[in-house]
C-alpha cells in the first residue's frame, strides 16, 4: 500500500513538475519571442483600447510636413479618446492604409504599428515613463514616407482620369530605391472606413486592392526590355539585323506583329522601337531561349516577395512550367510579355529603375526614417542594393536603346526639351476587353532622377493611354517640381 502510494505520488508530482515547466516554456515564448507580434496586431484588446485612449503617431510625406495621417482628441462621459482621420484621403489610401478598431488595419499604419503606437522600447522621457506605468495617453512616434506630395496627388488624379479610372503608378529615385510616388485607382477614404468598409469590400471595382503592388497583370511589350536584356547578354547586338515579315509560325501558334505590320529587315533596336513581336520571338527561339529569359527576370525581381517591403506585394512569375517544358510558341510568347507573365507597376518600375541605375537594382524604400514625438530621429535606413540584375555596359546599352523608342518609336509626348527620355509601351491583350496599356521610362536618361510605370486597366493602346499620362506626370516633376 505504501509502496503505491510513493508511486501515485511521484507519477503526480512529474506530472506537475512537467506541466510547471510547459507553462514556463509557454510565457517565455509569448513573452519574449512573441510580445511585439501581439502587440503589434490590431485584434490584440489592449492594443485596441491604447489605439482610442493614447494618440497615435503622425504619418507624414517625404516633405517631413504634410500630413497623410493624424489623431484627434475627442471627449467622451468617461474621458478623451483619440479618432484617427486622414487629411489627404484617397490619394494616399493604398500606401498609409487605415487604422479602425472594428475592421484593423493596412498599409504603414499596420507595418509600422510599432512605431505609430510607440509600444516598443525605452520609455523616453519621464513622463513617457509615467504614462506607461499608469496607463495615461503616450503618444506614438512619427513615421516619414519617402513619397513626394505633389506627385503622389497629381498620379493619383491622372489614373482617376484614365479612360476606365482603374489602374496604377509607381514612380521611384533609381539611384536610391525611394519610391516617390505609389497611386492607385480606384481609392477609398481611410478616415471613412468604419462606415463604409461593407459596402467597398463588396464593390465591384475592388477600391480596397492596391493594383500598384497586390493585383497582377500581362505585361505586354515592356516585357521586352527583360528580353531585351537577355539578348544583349547572349551576345546579339543593336545594330545586328533581323527580317520581319508580319507573322512567324511555329508548331501550333502563330506570332503577328500588333495591327499586323510588316518591317522588312530590321536592327535590334529598331525591332525594339517599333515593338516587333515576330523578331523578339525569333530572337527568343533561335538565340536566346526560355532560361535565360526566365534568369533575366528572376535578376530583375520576378518572383521575389519583397518580404522587407512595409507593403504586401504579390510576386511576379514568368511561368508556372520551368522553361525545359515550355512548347516554342510559350516560349515565343513569353518573350513579348503574354502567355503566362504576369506582373505589376511596382516591379516594372523597378526594372526601369534597374536599367536606369548602371544594372543595380535597388531596395525599395517607403519609409524614410521613424521620429520621436519631439523630432529625434530614431531609425533612418540607408540606401542598399538588392542585387546586380543585369552589367553596367549591358544597361547602358539597353538605357540607349530604350531612348531610341522615344525617338525612332514617334512618342513626341514623351519627349522633355533639352532631355534625354527612355521609354517602352506596352499593349497587353487581357483575354477579355481592350488590352492593358503600360509605359515604363526614365529620365534624364544621362542622369536619371525618375522612373516610372503607369498601367491603366483595359486602357488600349499604350501611345494612347498610359505613355501621355506618365509624360504629363515626368514633365511635372522634371520641369515643374510639383
Amino acid at each position: 500500500m505504501g509502496v503505491s502510494m510513493n508511486a501515485h505520488l511521484r507519477r503526480t508530482f512529474y506530472l506537475f513538475v512537467a506541466g510547471f515547466v510547459g507553462l514556463v516554456v509557454m510565457l517565455v515564448y509569448w513573452q519574449v519571442y512573441s510580445r511585439e507580434a501581439l502587440a503589434n496586431n490590431p485584434e490584440n484588446g489592449f492594443q485596441t483600447q491604447r489605439s482610442v485612449s493614447s494618440p497615435r503617431g503622425l504619418i507624414l510625406a517625404g516633405d517631413g510636413e504634410t500630413v497623410l495621417a493624424k489623431s484627434v482628441k475627442r471627449g467622451t462621459a468617461t474621458g478623451p479618446v483619440y479618432d484617427r482621420t486622414y487629411p489627404l484621403g484617397e490619394p494616399f489610401a493604398s500606401v498609409v492604409g487605415y487604422w479602425s478598431t472594428r475592421y484593423g488595419a493596412t498599409g504603414i499604419e499596420i507595418s509600422n504599428n510599432t512605431d505609430l503606437s510607440s509600444i516598443a522600447g525605452e520609455p523616453e522621457t519621464l513622463d513617457d515613463l509615467i504614462n506607461r506605468a499608469t496607463g495615461g495617453p503616450q503618444p506614438g512616434n512619427n513615421v516619414v514616407l519617402t513619397l513626394d506630395p505633389g506627385l503622389q496627388e497629381l498620379a493619383y488624379q491622372e489614373i482617376s482620369a484614365s479612360s476606365t479610372g482603374r489602374g496604377a503608378v509607381v514612380a521611384l529615385n533609381p539611384e536610391t530605391g525611394e519610391i516617390l510616388a505609389m497611386a492607385t485607382s480606384p481609392s477609398f477614404d481611410p478616415s471613412d472606413i468604419d462606415e463604409n468598409y461593407p459596402d467597398l469590400a463588396n464593390a465591384p471595382n475592388a477600391p480596397l486592392v492596391d493594383r500598384a503592388t497586390q493585383s497582377l497583370y500581362p505585361p505586354g511589350s515592356v516585357f521586352k526590355v527583360i528580353t531585351a536584356a537577355a539578348a544583349l547578354e547572349a551576345g546579339v547586338s543593336p545594330q545586328q539585323t533581323f527580317f520581319d515579315s508580319g507573322t512567324y509560325e511555329l508548331p501550333g501558334y502563330t506570332v503577328n506583329n500588333f495591327e499586323g505590320k510588316d518591317y522588312g529587315e530590321v536592327t535590334f533596336t529598331r525591332a525594339l522601337a517599333y515593338s516587333i513581336n515576330v523578331i523578339f520571338a525569333k530572337i527568343a527561339v533561335n538565340i536566346v531561349g526560355g532560361e535565360a529569359i526566365t534568369q533575366m527576370a528572376i535578376n530583375f525581381g520576378f518572383g521575389d516577395p519583397y518580404d522587407d517591403f512595409p507593403l504586401p506585394v504579390s510576386g511576379s512569375s514568368v511561368n508556372s512550367l520551368p522553361p525545359e517544358q515550355w512548347t516554342t510558341g510559350t516560349l515565343a510568347q513569353t518573350a513579348f510579355g503574354q502567355g503566362e507573365v504576369q506582373t505589376n507597376a511596382f516591379e516594372m518600375a523597378l526594372v526601369a529603375g534597374a536599367v536606369a541605375n548602371d544594372g543595380e537594382l535597388m531596395e525599395p524604400r517607403i519609409v524614410r526614417e521613424v521620429r520621436s514625438p519631439d523630432g529625434i530621429i530614431l531609425d533612418n535606413p540607408t540606401p542598399s542594393v538588392r542585387r546586380q540584375a543585369l552589367p553596367q555596359s549591358t544597361a547602358s546599352t539597353l538605357n540607349e536603346m530604350m531612348q531610341e523608342v522615344v525617338i525612332q518609336g514617334g512618342f513626341t509626348e514623351a519627349q522633355i526639351e533639352g532631355m534625354k527620355v527612355a521609354g517602352k509601351t506596352g499593349t497587353a491583350e487581357s483575354g477579355n476587353g481592350l488590352p492593358h496599356s503600360w509605359w515604363i521610362t526614365f529620365a534624364p536618361a544621362d542622369d536619371p532622377k525618375i522612373a516610372m510605370c503607369v498601367m491603366i486597366e483595359n486602357g488600349g493602346r499604350a501611345d494612347r493611354g498610359a505613355m501621355p499620362l506618365a509624360a504629363r506626370l515626368m514633365k511635372a516633376y522634371l520641369e515643374d517640381g510639383v
